[in-house]
């Protein structure tokens, strides 16, 4: 299904997101950011996909906005890695 390849995709964004933030493991980015740590690494598999709220509460964390999150660099992104 197309919506279960868009919904991999944010999780590999969430991924690189998180290791550009230093954090080499899911669980610790998600227990110092006070989020579910089993649900944030379900986001991070593409096996669940965040509410709209929660996707805002975890791109605030990185202090970028959905427009950046979703930006033509989104595709290209998952191409290199």
């Amino acid at each position: 299904m197309e919506a279960e390849k868009e919904i991999k995709k944010i999780g590999i964004r969430l991924k690189n997101l998180r290791k550009e933030a230093g954090y080499s493991n899911p669980d610790k980015f998600a227990y110092e950011n006070n989020l579910n740590r089993s649900q944030y690494g379900k986001y991070e598999a593409g096996t669940s996909n965040p509410t709209i709220k929660t996707l805002i509460t975890i791109l605030n964390i990185h202090n970028i906005s959905l427009s950046q999150f979703f930006d033509s660099t989104f595709e290209e992104e998952l191409m290199t890695k």
